[in-house]
C-alpha cells in the first residue's frame, strides 16, 4: 500500500484496477447473471472514468489499508474465473466487444509496466535498499569502448503519428510532419561506464548538454546524477 509520491500508485491498487476494468466494462454489461464482487470497488479502483462515478483521489490511494492484498487477489481470481466462463460460453464476438477486450489486454500490459516503475521507485527510496530480485541474471553485457557505433539520421521532414487500423492509444493519433536536423544515435543503450564518463565530464554543470527546460530543471532541483544513481 506504499505511495511515497502522487505519481506512484500502491502496487496492490494496480492489481485491483486492472481487474476492475474487466469486471466493469466486459462482464457487467455482457455476462448474463453476473454478480459484482464488491460494489465499493467502483469507488476504490476507478481511475479517471468520469461516467462510472466518484473515485478515490489519486493522492489518497496509499490510505487504502483495506481491501488487503489477499482480498484483491481473491477479487482477481473471481474475475479471472468469470472471464473464462464468459469467453468459453460466448457464441459470437461483435466488433465492439472485441475492441473492448483488446483495450483491456493493452491496458493490463500498460499497468504491468507502471507497476514495475512504481515498485522500482518504492524500493529505490527505501533507506535499506531492498532488492527487487536477488538472482536476476545480467544479460547482454557489452564492451562499449570496442563496440560503440552510431546510427545517422539525415535531416528532413518525417511523418509521425498513427492512422492504422491496428490497436493504438488515442494519444498516438494525429499524423503530422516534423522536421529533424542531422543527428546520430548510439546503436545500444548507454552503459554505467559511459554514463559515469558523461557525468565526470560535467554533464550537470554545463548548459550545452541541455535544452532550456531541462537546464532549468537541473538547476532548480540541484540535480547531480540520475534518480537511482548511487
Amino acid at each position: 500500500m506504499v505511495q511515497p509520491i502522487v505519481d506512484v500508485s500502491p502496487p496492490k491498487w494496480h492489481l485491483g484496477h486492472t481487474t476492475w476494468f474487466f469486471e466493469t466494462f466486459i462482464l457487467t454489461p455482457n455476462k448474463q447473471g453476473y454478480r459484482i464482487f464488491n460494489k465499493q470497488y467502483d469507488f476504490v479502483f476507478n481511475s479517471y472514468y468520469e461516467t462510472i462515478g466518484n473515485r478515490v483521489l489519486r493522492t489518497d490511494r496509499g490510505n487504502l489499508t483495506r481491501p488487503s492484498v489477499q482480498e484483491i487477489i481473491s477479487y482477481r481470481d473471481y474475475v479471472d474465473l468469470q472471464m473464462i466462463e464468459f469467453l468459453t460460453d460466448l457464441q459470437e464476438v461483435n466488433l465492439k466487444l472485441a475492441d473492448l477486450m483488446e483495450l483491456g489486454l493493452q491496458h493490463e500490459q500498460q499497468h504491468q509496466e507502471l507497476l514495475l516503475y512504481d515498485i522500482k521507485y518504492i524500493l529505490g527510496h527505501n533507506p535499506l535498499f531492498p532488492a527487487y530480485k536477488i538472482d536476476s541474471p545480467i544479460n547482454n553485457i557489452i564492451n562499449p569502448v570496442s563496440n560503440l557505433k552510431f546510427l545517422t539520421v539525415n535531416a528532413g521532414n518525417y511523418q509521425i503519428g498513427n492512422n492504422s487500423e491496428m490497436f493504438h492509444f488515442d494519444n498516438e493519433e494525429g499524423v503530422h510532419l516534423v522536421y529533424l536536423h542531422d543527428y546520430a544515435i548510439s546503436d545500444h543503450l548507454a552503459s554505467n561506464e559511459e554514463y559515469l564518463e558523461f557525468m565526470e565530464s560535467g554533464a550537470y554543470n554545463f548548459f550545452r548538454y541541455w535544452l532550456s527546460e531541462g537546464w532549468a530543471w537541473v538547476n532548480e532541483n540541484k540535480i547531480k546524477s540520475p534518480l537511482y544513481w548511487h
